[in-house]
């Protein structure tokens, strides 16, 4: 007798089952009803109103971001929304086939494979299970390695063992050369390690009564799904598949051949040439039968069961097979087919490779976190509370047309979110990606069978690609915190790609963790033994149980009712954020470059700013200066507000002290203005409109009626701006923005006031070349590059990550010049100075100045 893979005290050796009971078993779950059906499909209608929202909401210019991100995560979305659609597409008409009454006999052959390596036991547990099949019927091994101990067991069984010397076309090969052989009417194909039903033909084979009917496919279950958490997980992926989705393929005729345990009518394989080679073999057999004119059908019961892959190496090594050959179907066996298809076996056979491309999509969802953190760019610019609005009713109802599809499971266990499933599948990205680069190249992959035995083993090469993306991600995340400081972690936008990221992160952490399957196996053996010896646990372990199905349960009753809840909820949003789009600026400015350009004409005066200003794609664009006197002893000139939306106003406070200025800064500091400070805080904080605010802008330039180069005065300046500053919080302007303005390095260096009391800095920028007109001006970079040391190496960490308005910026170019120099600048804050976040023009210059990409 042969030896077994593996010694009996081996604790990973697998228990081999059989199943006695006939089907429907006591976990079998699919129910229809036809009110059902109407239920879901008003989800759906309501789920296809918010896509299109969303889409259109997506679709604005004003969203784009930069522009090849924006790309990237439009096909990825676009995929996505794809796939949706077609899961819609099979839960919109759940129906299973009823079949018709048995009114002849067939003859009946049923064939199972080996290849070398493969456990002798499992053979022969499925053979026994094959035999102890009620129909009467042959039963075929097909053996790849001509095994002398199978051979004599095939005798024992009354099995009729076959080989082959001729290895061409794998397990196609192998099947046709059986079929060679065998005479019967009706040919069921089962995998060695799948465990059939005893009434599995008589479930089958009233279908054939139907004389279109070419095969017929039932569900593929899993005896082995709760081995460790890969099984787990690749159990999960499939629940959807033979549930709703096959269901549906099976209303129009093209119910999808699974080659575990299909059920083929032998003319249909005989004119078609046999079984189909290749690595998707099931796939291309299909395909090719349905193209004859063949249909198929599905009977949604759990008729065999068999093993899903449960180490990672398995599960792997299974999905890059199952991609190189859809990919492979799709680009070569589908162009000639199509013409033969009907239009809905076009649809069907072009959409179930695009599965695969999960592999792409989730590399560039891994890559958009990443590279928008480094370079401090968004693929999307969109309001927050607007993307909320179009975004969370599509995935709320995704979700509940998911959870209320569950009634169409096969089995009971299978309820659930799913959640590992997906994680595992995101996972499995390059391997997904290694699918597709074969395909294009044309790299072979060899048909193997998927392993039945693999030891469990903790993973280090296999995890490598997930955690390189973890690590990626962590220094993304690292590397924009530090570099761009309160852009990246002060700001809404890049808060919400961190949490992207950080998402990104637990997601290829946890498929790390899965492949550690030694340590797994380990931690779960020490909590059977832990929870063994206390009956408190099964306790809890039931409890648990019940709620968690219970909760499923409650979710599909719930539908309608959550349905509205959804509606009500987005009615909410909707009419928020449009509220919201009418009025100005939020309370307190986002800072990062992520969000949008301020533009502003330095003469307030100009009646058409908007029109002269460049054409930005963001609305809050505006910013509108306007210079307020205050005269000591005399209420302070109140500004004039516009009636136009989107502007920001940009209040200088300008004092006229005369010649007694540290007088004056003194009676700042000590409060001796609080009430003519009071009436004019007052008045705007009416408004409820947010303001930039400067107070004695540029007053270390002599210049200037309030400017003084005097350090006990540049002291007293900073006291009074602190002042001024605490004073407009007390009376209700909290939320708006204080703009420090020195005019000379050194006055940020030595009189800042303190991070408490600046929210940004504002700088004057002007290049002023010789009066010749040969003679060169300086570039932003040299004019700008000082100024940006002098920040970058202050005391004061804070100061560093305070946004930057230029509140003067002029060139002294011709004007045939200006454009290209204004240009330049706009590259480089762009590329290097992304802390700069507007720029203040004068009208002149902003006519001249109309680069596209502001």
């Amino acid at each position: 007798m042969a030896t077994l893979p593996y010694p009996p005290s081996n604790p990973f050796r697998m228990k081999w089952p059989r199943f006695t009971d006939p089907s429907p078993n006591a976990a079998y779950n699919f129910s229809y009803q036809p009110r059902d059906v109407v239920r879901v499909r008003l989800i759906i209608l309501v789920g296809l109103l918010f896509m299109g929202g969303f889409v259109w909401i997506y679709a604005q210019p004003t969203t784009w971001g930069l522009g090849w991100l924006y790309a990237l995560l439009s096909l990825s979305i676009g995929l996505k929304l794809l796939r949706l659609l077609h899961e819609w597409y099979h839960v919109w008409q759940v129906a299973p086939p009823t079949p018709p009454p048995l009114t002849r006999t067939w003859t009946v052959d049923v064939m199972t494979t080996f290849c070398p390596g493969e456990p002798y036991d499992m053979v022969l547990n499925s053979l026994r299970a094959i035999q102890a099949i009620r129909y009467p019927h042959t039963t075929y091994l097909c053996d790849e390695a001509n095994d002398p101990y199978l051979r004599e067991q095939c005798q024992v069984l009354g099995v009729l063992h076959v080989t082959r010397t001729d290895k061409t076309d794998a397990k196609a090969g192998n099947i046709n050369n059986a079929l060679r052989q065998a005479t019967g009417e009706i040919v069921l194909i089962l995998d060695p390690d799948h465990v059939p039903v005893p009434d599995f033909l008589d479930q089958v084979l009233p279908y054939f009564e139907n004389p279109d009917i070419g095969f017929v496919q039932c569900v593929q279950g899993y005896y082995n799904r709760k081995e460790s958490l890969v099984a787990f997980a690749a159990a999960e992926q499939t629940y959807t598949f033979y549930g709703p989705m096959m269901a549906t393929m099976s209303n129009y005729g093209t119910a999808q051949a699974i080659g575990a345990n299909c059920t083929f009518r032998r003319d249909a394989l005989d004119a078609i040439g046999g079984h189909a080679p290749g690595l998707s073999e099931d796939m291309h057999t299909a395909m090719r039968l349905h193209a004859a004119g063949w249909q198929s059908t599905y009977v949604p019961l759990p008729l065999s069961y068999g093993l899903v892959p449960a180490t990672l190496s398995a599960y792997y090594k299974q999905q890059l097979k199952w991609s190189r050959g859809t990919f492979e179907l799709l680009l070569t066996t589908y162009p000639r087919l199509f013409s033969r298809f009907s239009w809905r076996q076009r649809l069907h056979y072009f959409m179930l490779p695009l599965h695969y491309l999960l592999g792409l999509t989730q590399l560039i969802d891994l890559l958009i976190p990443i590279l928008s953190l480094v370079l401090m760019r968004l693929p999307l610019r969109l309001d927050l509370l607007v993307f909320a609005a179009a975004y969370f009713p599509l995935l709320a109802t995704s979700f509940l047309i998911r959870q209320y599809a569950q009634r169409w499971l096969i089995e009971k266990h299978e309820a659930g979110f799913h959640v590992l499933g997906g994680v595992l599948s995101s996972g499995t990205w390059w391997v997904y990606l290694l699918g597709i680069v074969y395909t294009l190249f044309r790299v072979e992959v060899p048909y193997l069978p998927t392993p039945k035995d693999d030891r469990p083993q903790n993973n280090f090469w296999l995890c490598l690609p997930n955690l390189i993306m973890a690590l990626l991600t962590l220094g993304a995340i690292g590397f924009s915190s530090y570099h761009y400081g309160r852009y990246a972690v002060g700001n809404p936008f890049s808060q919400l790609i961190i949490a992207f990221g950080l998402l990104n992160v637990l997601i290829m952490s946890l498929n790390v963790l899965i492949g550690q399957e030694l340590l797994l196996a380990g931690a779960r053996s020490f909590l059977r033994r832990l929870l063994s010896a206390r009956p408190a646990a099964r306790t809890l372990r039931i409890l648990i149980w019940k709620i968690r199905y219970g909760l499923y349960r409650q979710l599909r009753l719930l539908s309608i009712p959550l349905l509205g809840g959804i509606l009500l909820l987005t009615t909410g949003l909707v009419t928020y954020s449009h509220v919201k789009s009418k009025g100005l600026l939020p309370p307190r400015l986002s800072l990062a470059s992520t969000q949008p350009f301020y533009y502003g004409l330095t003469d307030p005066q100009t009646p058409a700013d908007t029109q002269l200003l460049p054409q930005a794609r963001l609305p809050y664009r505006v910013i509108r200066p306007q210079h307020l006197r205050w005269l000591p002893g005399h209420p302070i000139e109140q500004p004039h507000w516009s009636d136009q939306p989107n502007q920001l106003p940009l209040l200088y406070l300008e004092p006229t002290p005369g010649a007694a200025l540290t007088t004056f800064l003194r009676a700042v500091g000590r409060g001796q203005y609080d009430a003519q400070l009071g009436r004019f805080f007052g008045a705007i904080a009416t408004r409820q409109q947010p303001v930039l605010l400067s107070f004695a802008p540029e007053y270390d330039d002599t210049t200037r009626h309030w400017g003084t180069h005097r350090e006990a005065d540049l002291i007293l300046y900073a006291q009074a701006w602190r002042h001024v500053v605490e004073q407009s919080r007390a009376c209700g302007l909290a939320g708006s923005c204080w703009l420090w303005c020195p005019a000379r390095s050194s006055t940020i260096v030595t009189y800042y006031p303190g991070d408490a009391w600046v929210d940004w800095l504002g700088l004057t920028l002007i290049d002023q070349p010789g009066h010749s007109l040969t003679a060169p001006g300086h570039s932003f970079g040299a004019l700008y590059q000082p100024v940006h040391n002098t920040i970058r190496m202050h005391q004061s960490y804070e100061i560093r990550q305070k946004p930057i308005l230029m509140t003067r910026i002029q060139s002294g170019l011709p004007p045939d010049l200006i454009k290209a120099w204004f240009d330049e600048g706009i590259e480089l804050i762009h590329e290097r100075y992304p802390e700069v976040r507007g720029l203040v023009l004068s009208p002149k210059q902003a006519g001249l100045v109309r680069p596209g990409g502001w």
